[in-house]
C-alpha cells in the first residue's frame, strides 16, 4: 500500500478558541452589499441577500446568519429593499495560500434557497486579473434545495459557470445534521476533493490542458466563506425560510510532503 502523505500544519482557526467573539483583523475581510459597489450585481448570480458584519459571529463556531427582513431595514438592494442579510467573509489580501491541504470542518444551513459556499479565488483578481481567468476552487458549494448533495467545482478561462469542472456525491444524511471536514489537496499537477476522509475527485491539470483550456492554480489563492441566499444556482427561496445558518468550527491548513506556503501580507 502507498504510503500516507506527511501533513505539517501551517496554519488554522479553530474558532472555539475565540473567547472574545472577534474575527481577527489581521485574517479577515467582510465584503458588504449587494454586489453594486464591486461591479457584480446580486454578487454576479442574481443573489437575494445584502451582505453585513452583524450577520457574521462567534459562538463556539463561527456563524454566519442568513435572515428574512422587512422592507424598512433600511438596506437596499438592486433589486429594492433588501429581502434578506447575510455575511461574506474572506482574506484577501491579508493570508493567501499555495498548495497543500485546506480543510474546513463545517455543518451546513437548512432551508430550500440556501446556497452555502467554502472557496478560493486566485489572488491576482487582486492586481486586475479578472474573474475566471484569475481561477476559482470552489473546496464545497450546496444548496438547500439539494441537503445531500456535496458538490467540488474549479472553474477557469473556458470552464466557468455551469461549464465549471465539476463532481457532484451524496451524503448518506443531510449536511444540516452534522458537522462534516471539507477538504482540498492541492499541488502544481492536480486537485482532489475530500468529503470526511473519502476523496470524491481528483482533476489533473494533463487532463485540463489537453482539452486546450488553461491551468491557473500555480498560484497563491485567498479564502471565502458565504452563505448566499437565491439566485440562479439555489433557486427559488421558500416562502416560509424566515433564517438559516452555516457553522464553521474549524479551518486547517498543512503542507503535504512539505508542499504548501502560507502566505501573509
Amino acid at each position: 500500500m502507498p504510503s500516507r502523505p506527511a501533513l505539517s500544519l501551517l496554519w488554522s482557526e479553530e474558532f472555539a478558541d475565540h473567547h472574545g467573539g472577534q474575527l481577527l483583523e489581521d485574517i479577515w475581510n467582510f465584503d458588504i452589499g449587494d454586489g453594486s459597489s464591486a461591479g457584480l450585481v446580486g454578487w454576479g448570480n442574481n443573489e437575494l441577500e445584502y451582505y453585513t458584519e452583524d450577520s457574521v459571529s462567534i459562538n463556539g463556531d463561527l456563524v454566519i446568519t442568513a435572515q428574512k427582513i422587512t422592507p424598512d431595514s433600511g438596506l437596499n438592494c438592486y433589486y429594492g429593499p433588501a429581502q434578506w442579510k447575510s455575511g461574506k467573509i474572506h482574506t484577501a489580501g491579508k493570508i493567501g495560500f499555495k498548495y497543500g491541504r485546506i480543510e474546513i470542518k463545517a455543518k451546513m444551513p437548512n432551508g430550500v434557497g440556501t446556497w452555502p459556499a467554502l472557496w478560493l479565488l486566485g489572488a491576482n483578481l487582486l492586481d486586475g486579473v479578472t474573474w475566471p481567468h484569475c481561477g476559482e476552487i470552489d473546496i464545497l458549494e450546496n444548496t438547500g434545495a439539494h441537503p445531500f448533495q456535496v458538490q467540488g467545482t474549479i472553474h477557469g478561462d473556458k470552464y466557468f459557470g455551469e461549464n465549471g469542472i465539476t463532481k457532484i456525491i451524496q451524503s448518506p444524511t443531510t449536511l444540516s445534521s452534522d458537522f462534516h471536514t471539507y477538504a482540498i489537496n492541492w499541488s502544481a499537477d492536480s486537485i482532489e476533493w475530500y468529503f470526511d476522509d473519502l476523496c470524491y475527485n481528483t482533476i489533473n491539470r494533463t487532463d485540463v490542458e489537453a482539452q486546450g483550456k488553461p491551468w491557473p492554480f500555480n498560484q497563491e489563492f485567498y479564502l471565502i466563506m458565504n452563505l448566499a441566499i437565491g439566485g440562479w444556482f439555489a433557486g427559488d427561496v421558500d416562502s416560509d425560510l424566515n433564517g438559516a445558518e452555516l457553522h464553521i468550527a474549524a479551518i486547517r491548513y498543512y503542507s503535504i510532503d512539505g508542499v504548501g506556503e502560507l502566505i501573509l501580507h
